[in-house]
């Protein structure tokens, strides 16, 4: 049994060196952004799956081809086309395979790929290209004609040499079919909660090839319904008649935050003075914090289609099953604008092709908004900045505002200018004597909670203009976070200890608060009155249109007093987190 064993790893060595230089091709150009990612951002052994995965694929490909010259040739033009489309993406776009680009592919017309052929065929990146896929041509003519020779070095005849070259290939090989698995639970993905599960299984990416090709496939598919579905839906509804109940002008500020930790805030009690500009507008009356408000989920992609849509979770309907709420204030006579700086965010992600396809789509763009921002930005100010200097900071007579920040996310650090003034908090500052917490782990704190404050800026950055106007504000967060509040953990990790009540607290409780102006008080005292006295009612965030529509008194079949929180007719709902009652579970009701 042993000397059947020795044979066949000799043997399969022995078919690894004879078609070396295809394999090693193959498989190199299957891994360049897997490879590329590791050599800038080491992530060590965790991408063997993606270059087993490879290796296998190359090894089948050469068996198939080792004695057709015609098909190893065809072999070597594909291998070759995908290598070219790689190092383009990186070196024109600074991107790589994603769903984002298959969907720009599928929805590219003739003049507009020749116009991006104009402007990128003859750039540097592009000529880096050329220059690299001549080189890698010269590399396979060389080697496929000069092989036979090279093997017939006297170290590579050696029979420790074909054991050893056997043994490694054949592992590589067995763990490539192991990990095959992956396209399995692939194909079991039907929803983008499905497949942002599926990402986060098989971290980190980028992946192979063949790997990003057959889950950007899929991924377009998935999402295919239900932005038809959306889009359909979106052109529908603006048939429609839609009306409000507001005669003089009025500005309605929207602002989605990023991953707040509501207990961070001084304004919800937090020792350290991180929303100063919230605490002072709540002890003047012009502000109102909720104190009992959660997010549905605790991802951005999911959080923005289920609070933009006009959906209840607890009543079992899905965000594309009724309208984008923008769409019915532009239908009602409002300029909405939307400046959003996680429009191109990680925008190889398929959270951000999966939220893009659909708050982007042209069809839901040309009925939803009157602007749109369309640079990218390091920090939340810049984008208010950029803002007020735009065609869509000129008011009309009902506006609303759309602002979607980056708020707090992970890396916090990363989320204000280390300046003096933004800088507040250090280490020093945090009063914390956990084990586990290290002098590099209380800077992190103080990093978030600096964010904190910036973000708090940023929010009277915008209001402050509207200030003398009638106008009100509606901001939370996408959803809470964890930075090392009561274990040893930061982001949204679940951990070994699974879903606990103190998981859901800081991932999914969140800051929610209304302000007003002085004007908007003055004209709407009945209303400011019921907001206040709404103040502690249990709320989760996919029915806050509802809130909007009744502020602004909105005539549409969309609006449901019984999911609007500040209605006397509000009926507080059986709110479900990660498959938990979160008032029995969280807070023990």
């Amino acid at each position: 049994m042993k000397e059947k064993f020795l044979r066949a790893i000799l043997k399969f060595g022995n078919f690894i060196l004879d078609e070396f230089p295809f394999i090693v091709i193959f498989t190199s150009c299957l891994v360049f952004n897997t490879l590329k990612d590791s050599l800038l951002n080491w992530e060590g052994a965790s991408n063997l799956k993606y270059y087993s995965l490879a290796f296998l694929l190359s090894v089948i490909f050469s068996y198939i081809a080792r004695k057709h010259k015609i098909i190893k040739v065809l072999f070597y033009l594909i291998i070759i086309a995908i290598f070219a489309v790689n190092m383009f993406l990186w070196r024109v776009v600074g991107t790589q395979i994603s769903p984002l680009i298959f969907q720009l592919i599928a929805e590219t017309n003739g003049r507009e790929s020749a116009e991006f052929i104009n402007a990128f065929a003859f750039s540097k990146g592009a000529f880096i290209t050329y220059i690299s896929v001549t080189l890698l041509i010269v590399l396979i003519i060389f080697l496929e004609k000069k092989w036979k020779k090279i093997k017939e070095k006297e170290w590579l005849q050696k029979r420790y040499t074909t054991t050893i070259l056997g043994s490694l290939s054949a592992f590589l090989v067995l763990t490539g079919i192991y990990n095959t698995k992956i396209y399995y639970t692939l194909c079991q993905c039907q929803t983008y909660a499905d497949f942002e599960k599926w990402v986060t299984e098989n971290l980190p990416f980028p992946m192979d090839s063949f790997t990003s090709i057959v889950y950007c496939t899929h991924a377009l598919n998935a999402t295919k319904n239900e932005i038809k579905t959306a889009v359909n839906l979106a052109k529908d509804t603006y048939r429609q008649p839609v009306t409000d109940e507001i005669n003089d002008s009025i500005n309605i500020i929207y602002i989605l935050g990023e991953s707040f930790i509501k207990s961070h805030a001084s304004l919800y009690g937090y020792k350290l003075k991180t929303t100063p500009f919230m605490d002072a507008e709540q002890k003047k009356g012009n502000l109102v914090a909720f104190s009992d408000v959660v997010a549905p989920f605790n991802s951005t992609t999911l959080v923005e289609k289920n609070t933009f849509c006009c959906n209840s979770l607890s009543d079992g309907e899905e965000w594309c099953q009724t309208p984008y709420f923008p769409i019915l204030f532009k239908k009602a006579g409002y300029q909405v604008t939307m400046w959003d700086i996680q429009r191109d965010y990680n925008k190889n992600a398929f959270y951000t092709f999966s939220v893009n396809s659909f708050i982007y789509n042209k069809e839901i763009q040309k009925y939803a908004y009157s602007y749109t921002s369309d640079k990218n930005f390091l920090y939340d100010g810049e984008l208010v900045d950029d803002f007020f200097k735009s065609k869509a900071s000129r008011l009309e007579k009902k506006n609303l505002l759309i602002f979607h920040l980056l708020g707090q996310h992970v890396g916090a650090s990363d989320r204000y200018p280390h300046t003096k003034y933004f800088s507040k908090f250090s280490y020093k500052d945090i009063n914390r004597d956990e084990s586990y917490m290290t002098k590099d782990k209380k800077q992190d704190v103080a990093e978030y909670d600096n964010a904190t404050s910036y973000n708090d800026y940023v929010i009277k950055k915008i209001v402050e203009r509207y200030a003398d106007k009638n106008t009100v504000m509606i901001y939370f967060s996408d959803h809470g976070d964890e930075i090392y509040d009561y274990r040893d953990s930061k982001g949204r990790n679940a951990g070994s200890s699974g879903v606990t009540p103190n998981l859901v607290k800081y991932q999914y409780e969140v800051p929610f608060v209304i302000w007003f102006s002085n004007p908007f008080m003055e004209k709407y005292p009945n209303l400011v009155k019921s907001i206040r006295e709404s103040k502690d009612k249990p709320f989760m965030t996919d029915n806050v249109c509802q809130i909007l529509f009744h502020i602004v008194g909105m005539r549409t079949k969309w609006y449901k007093a019984d999911r609007d929180l500040i209605s006397p007719r509000y009926v507080a709902k059986k709110r479900m987190i990660v498959g938990k009652d979160y008032d029995k579970f969280v807070k023990n009701r």
